[in-house]
């Protein structure tokens, strides 16, 4: 059996330490005044690094190895008690609080707000004691709950041991677990790991970095102001209210506690600002945390718990979820501070692993749980497993079934009867252009991850040309280890090839665009192509290495007509088709990509390149001789507010090309320009409808994603509510070609340069783009996908 390093750390422990019997500590916490119960009390086992807190009944639960044992009960605005539990103390125990007596602050009142100097103690503190803490072990307690407006959908329960390194960050174990019947184990991922300490300089919430209200510069980003002094134990607690001094910052807004004379928080109760946000279609997104903290007697501040509540909506035109609510409560407890953590617990870089692999007769103790409430007891009696979290957050709307599952989208879909027929692995192929008019034909794949083969066979018969297609890939896996993999290739196929390739659109998008009357965007001619070659993936870090031989047969199109066709009429007389240089190529290339991932059109910033070399020579019988370099790299750099979880990027794109030898027209390079109106980065907007080529070429494109800044600085909420924004481009590009070439080939005249401005995420699903030519005059709008990333 195989096992985790900290599985067999807990088989270890487990061996080494048997558990022993408990002895179980029950009671409720009440305003001796007015009988009502004290949600979230935190109840110390004194002399150690143990406690827990009461549910929000009351009620709590603590066990301990034998009696007799001294319990602390605090809550902030009542005195502390102390109980002695005997073997005859009855039980449950009913512990009645008195509140304390609000006094004068014992700070002197100067203009300054007292707030700021009881909090630059705080500060000044914590720097101490946290110099001192290297590390500690801790066990937790955790319950997650889902809920809708109307009941508890799910709960999960957790007990783990957990451990903090200050260089190696969170890991956590999770020993044992339950959860109500409608989910599985493997869906209990309810626990402590990633969970904010308020103590810590920086925070992370939903992904937005925060300033802690206890970082060395929180003075800069908050305002602390002192809204009243109590007393506990003979010493004063201030309750300080936090307020963002910045407008624009993920910051955090509520209450701290801090106890007097040890200048340390007692409590917070804290929510992240406005700023702390998501783009539509999220329509409400709400966070709030509470959190203790106890020195145990000892010198370093702890958590004692953490309760979190939050609510997510959902919502677009057409598709509305219902509301999401989640409630956690985790108590943490049995510290070990500073201690020896074996080498296994930071072996590896996963965070988070389960007891699944350890044997039955290792399994220790039931969870020694914050107590149920009602609610929550009934949750486990009603909820079985037909009450799923999909049909209880099942969305409304006449967009909803987009999102059902993959069979019923089949089902519902416009193709759904003929897909049903098809056998699996075959699918309908159909495209339209000018040369081949409609051409449908049929693709079947296959793929098999053991011995790592895929296949595929294709065919189709183009109506105008009156010529058909056919082919066939196949490609077998030879070596893998570790992620990575080398594969050998071949191909064979006689088919319509466009003359110049495009970074951005497909053969599907122009097949659309010139039915709907656009512009075909591509030239065409037939290639008869037998390819082998061999691919590494995953060599260096994300890595795809290729290279191969073709041998292509280039012709013609003899004797064919335009296809002057659409849909509606509404097109203009389509353009001639250049005819090309016919010949037999055969060539040797090599390409590498690094982080390339698939077209994006602009939604996601990236980081990658590409090179390519391409030889073809009569030595290897072609009738072409050249060499042609290729390279294309994007850079996303974070620019304004990196504390947001979106912060204001820089997007760069640059390509080029270059050649020499007699590189023939159907190799040559190309940028792209607009697809009708649709203008995605990494275009030139201001080219209308077609690209422009060359055997030489460069492209260098840049945006600059402001998102909702500009209309937060003008005050305009309800398209920062919308996630509106303001994305500020500009481009340039160049393209040669030899004097035989001129006259058939779409160059620039001179450098093509423009800038503009974008209206970004409207409505959630697209942006304008607003692009003027600077070398010449010239004004284009366009549109495209929104960039989120």
């Amino acid at each position: 059996m195989k096992l985790t390093p900290l599985l067999t750390l807990l088989l270890l422990l487990l061996t080494a330490n048997p558990a022993e019997a408990q002895i179980d500590i029950r009671g409720i916490v009440t305003d001796a005044e007015t009988g009502e119960s004290l949600p979230s009390a935190t109840i110390l086992l004194e002399g150690t690094y143990r406690g827990t807190i009461t549910n929000t009944e009351g009620h709590f639960s603590i066990s301990v190895p034998e009696l007799p044992v001294t319990l602390t009960v605090r809550y902030i605005g009542f005195n502390s008690e102390s109980i002695e539990i005997t073997d005859t103390t009855g039980l449950p125990l009913r512990v009645s609080m008195t509140r304390s007596v609000a006094e004068m602050d014992e700070i002197v009142v100067t203009d300054r707000d007292p707030g700021l100097s009881i909090m630059e103690r705080v500060i000044a503190r914590k720097q101490i004691w946290r110099a001192d803490l290297e590390n500690y072990r801790v066990d937790a307690y955790t319950r997650q709950s889902i809920s809708s407006d109307t009941s508890i959908a799910s709960i999960t329960e957790s007990s783990s041991t957990a451990w903090w390194h200050r260089d190696h960050g969170h890991r956590e174990l999770q020993l044992t677990s339950r959860q109500t019947s409608n989910l599985t184990r493997d869906q209990n991922f309810s626990g402590v790991r990633y969970l904010p300490n308020f103590y810590d300089d920086d925070i992370e919430i939903a992904g937005f970095r925060m300033v802690g209200i206890t970082h060395p510069d929180a003075l800069r980003y908050y305002r602390f102001s002192l809204q009243e002094t109590t007393f506990m134990d003979g010493k004063p607690v201030y309750k300080i209210e936090v307020i963002p001094r910045r407008q624009r910052q993920p910051l955090f807004e509520g209450t701290a506690w801090v106890l007097g004379r040890d200048y340390a928080l007692l409590e917070v109760d804290l929510k992240p600002n406005d700023v702390v946000d998501f783009p539509p279609p999220v329509q409400d997104f709400d966070l709030s945390y509470k959190q203790q903290f106890s020195n145990y007697g000892g010198e370093f501040w702890l958590p004692v718990d953490m309760r979190i509540e939050g609510r997510i909506r959902i919502a677009m035109v057409g598709l509305r979820f219902p509301a999401m609510n989640f409630r956690q409560v985790s108590r943490l407890s049995d510290y070990e501070v500073n201690t020896e953590i074996p080498d296994t617990v930071f072996a590896s870089r996963t965070q988070f692993a389960r007891a699944d692999s350890v044997p039955a007769e290792h399994q220790f103790r039931e969870i020694e749980q914050i107590p149920l409430t009602a609610e929550e007891s009934l949750a486990y009696e009603t909820i079985d497993s037909t009450k799923t979290l999909e049909n209880t957050f099942r969305p409304e709307g006449f967009l909803a079934r987009m999102i059902d599952s993959e069979d019923e989208r089949q089902r519902n879909g416009p193709l759904g009867a003929a897909a049903g027929i098809l056998p699996e692995g075959l699918s309908p192929v159909f495209r339209f252009n000018r040369m081949d008019g409609f051409y449908t034909g049929l693709k079947y794949e296959r793929r098999f991850s053991e011995p790592g083969t895929r296949f595929s066979i294709k065919g189709g018969y183009s109506f105008n040309s009156e010529l058909w297609d056919y082919g066939g890939e196949i490609s077998q896996r030879v070596w893998s280890e570790n992620g990575r993999a080398i594969s050998l290739t071949a191909l064979y196929s006689n088919s319509t090839a466009n003359r110049y390739g495009s970074e951005l659109y497909t053969r599907d998008m122009n097949t659309v665009v010139s039915l709907l009357g656009g512009e075909d965007y591509f030239d065409y001619y037939r290639n008869e192509k037998v390819y082998g070659g061999i691919r590494a993936r995953n060599i260096f870090p994300r890595s795809v290495i290729s290279a191969g031989f073709n041998h292509e047969n280039h012709r013609n199109f003899d004797g064919t007509e335009l296809r002057d066709y659409s849909l509606f009429g509404w097109h203009r007389p389509r353009r001639a088709n250049p005819v090309i240089e016919e010949g037999v190529l055969n060539s040797v290339n090599l390409v590498l990509e690094v982080n390339r991932s698939g077209q994006s059109f602009g939604f996601a910033g990236s980081n990658g390149f590409m090179i390519s070399a391409e030889w073809s020579d009569s030595a290897l019988g072609s009738d072409f001789d050249f060499v042609q370099l290729k390279g294309a790299a994007d850079l996303s750099i974070p620019t304004f507010y990196q504390r947001r979880l979106f912060a204001n990027t820089l997007d760069i794109h640059v390509s080029a090309g270059t050649s020499f030898g007699n590189l023939p027209q159907q190799r040559f390079g190309a940028i792209d320009g607009s697809l009708t109106r649709f203008t995605p980065f990494g275009s030139l907007r201001t080219r209308p409808f077609l690209p422009y080529e060359g055997s030489e070429y460069w492209l260098a494109a840049a945006e600059h994603n402001f998102r909702t800044i500009p209309f937060e600085l003008l005050g305009i909420r309800p398209l920062v509510d919308r996630g509106w924004g303001v994305i500020l481009f500009a481009g340039a590009g160049n393209t040669t070609a030899p004097p035989d070439f001129q006259d058939g080939v779409m160059v620039t005249d001179g450098i093509h340069y423009e800038a503009g401005a974008s209206l970004n995420s409207i409505f959630g699903i697209m942006r304008l783009d607003f692009a003027f030519r600077i070398d010449r005059p010239g004004f284009f709008l366009g549109f495209s996908v929104p960039r989120y990333f």
